[in-house]
């Protein structure tokens, strides 16, 4: 089929045809012109003049029509390259030029649709990768980094701006990372290992190789199990130091049972000694898992607390009078410092008097002869939190800094060959930790070895 554009021209040009040999027809045929060289000539002549003027005006036309609709699609590419995507041009004709149009029409409808489906794409990959708790990085060939996100900018302590473009190395500075990178480089394959960083962060790295259009890149991934690699450890030194306790007063049993079976029993003062220790020892198992239960009772929810507005002397005075005798009987003076306008708590009583009972009877336990106990309770000053401060301040032994941090877990000791001889299980402190915090109070202590300790905890002011 003839194309319409090319119609057109051809239509307009068998028109310029027919008029020019019309018009030469008519100015030949006039009576005696024929029988004239010279009037044939200016005939010519004049239809030849005729057909040129007449073919550059149609020409121009032509040119004009088939060119603007051009113009006019250039015109909207540029607004297009320039970002307005939804720049458009009406087709005005039929012919081929206006199945352009509408042709070109419909491929920006298309990509501008897919344009917008990739850029929703982006902007939830980029959203996954703001938010999720893992470190993203992103390295080319020779580890200079593409890409990173924020967590991987907290782990490493460092920023977006000042990673990118520099290499992998200087980024991390942790040469177990370097080297796995390194290895996964070398060898083309998947790679993982646990990586330490420090004593505070614990690290599971993956790094994966990737082809991008041909371009080799490597992807890091740094999970973050500081948290699970801390309760590891918590429960191993829990299984550790509940063994540790029970092993103990199990083998004074076994030795009291060994020595009743040989020969105390036909020494009957000396069997009822050793009945007697056998006693304290059942009594010390007893107590360590009546503490334990208590404990996993408060930890797991069990244990609801009754609060009520209660007075801070409520509070302590009963804990306080008693172990006034055992203090009497360690020759430790048990002070008590409150003031007349403390506000009323948020407590439960019981569980607040088994707080202070405890700090109370460890404080007399490490604190020697002539030695003294400071009871007191602060309220709130101006632009602190709406709180009442209790503190134990004693004059004994202290606690060695380095046992500070973990004063609270459970079965932890300070110094254990120092404080053995004085009893307990180590878990009165935890009990106390978990009391306070089911409280929304705080718990945490003060020591300089050898000249003391202060375990201070906060109780929330009541509104009533």
């Amino acid at each position: 089929m003839f194309p319409k554009i090319r119609w057109r021209i051809a239509i307009s040009y068998l028109v310029l045809v027919f008029v020019v040999m019309g018009s030469l027809a008519a100015s030949l045929s006039r009576p005696g012109c024929l029988a004239e060289a010279a009037c044939v000539g200016r005939s010519v002549v004049v239809a030849a003049v005729v057909m040129a003027f007449l073919a550059i005006f149609l020409a121009l036309i032509v040119a004009e029509r088939t060119a603007l609709p051009l113009r006019q699609l250039t015109q909207v590419a540029k607004r297009i390259a320039g970002g307005d995507l939804h720049a458009r041009i009406l087709p005005q004709t039929r012919d081929e030029m206006g199945d352009l149009i509408r042709a070109f029409n419909d491929m920006m409808e298309q990509l501008a649709g897919q344009l917008a489906t990739v850029t929703e794409q982006q902007r939830q990959f980029v959203s996954v990768l703001e938010i999720m708790a893992d470190g993203v990085l992103i390295t080319d060939d020779q580890g200079i980094v593409n890409l990173i996100n924020p967590a991987a900018t907290r782990l490493l302590a460092t920023t977006k701006k000042a990673a990118l473009g520099r290499s992998f190395a200087e980024v991390v500075r942790h040469h177990q990372l370097i080297q796995l990178w390194q290895e996964c480089r070398l060898e083309r394959r998947e790679k993982v290992e646990a990586v330490e960083i420090g004593r505070e962060l614990f690290l599971q790295a993956v790094v994966t190789p990737f082809l991008d259009q041909g371009t080799r890149g490597y992807l890091i991934i740094l999970q973050d199990l500081t948290a699970v690699h801390r309760l590891q450890t918590v429960r191993r030194d829990f299984i550790s130091n509940i063994s540790h306790e029970l092993r103990t007063p199990l083998a004074s049993l076994r030795a009291v049972v060994e020595t009743l079976q040989d020969s105390a029993l036909e020494d009957p003062p000396a069997a009822q000694r050793f009945l007697d220790r056998a006693g304290q020892e059942v009594d010390v198992l007893t107590q360590m898992v009546e503490e334990l239960l208590e404990l996993s009772r408060i930890e797991s929810g069990q244990v609801p607390l009754r609060l009520a507005p209660t007075g801070v002397a409520d509070l302590v005075l009963i804990p306080l009078e008693r172990l006034r005798s055992q203090a009497q009987r360690g020759d430790v003076d048990l002070l008590l410092d409150l003031p007349s306008s403390l506000p009323q708590v948020l407590a439960d009583a019981e569980r607040v008097q088994q707080v202070i009972t405890n700090l109370l009877h460890n404080a007399i336990k490490f604190t020697p002869p002539e030695g003294k106990i400071t009871v007191r309770a602060d309220g709130p000053s101006a632009g602190q939190l709406e709180e009442v401060v209790i503190s134990i301040r004693d004059t004994g032994i202290g606690i060695a800094q380095a046992d500070l941090p973990r004063i609270f877990e459970r079965f932890y000791k300070s110094d254990r060959a120092r404080t053995r001889s004085r009893g307990g299980t180590g878990l009165g402190l935890a009990i106390c930790r978990h009391i306070v915090q089911a409280h929304n109070g705080r718990i945490w202590v003060k020591s300089q070895e050898g000249k003391g300790s202060t375990f201070f905890f906060s109780l929330p002011i009541s509104d009533t």
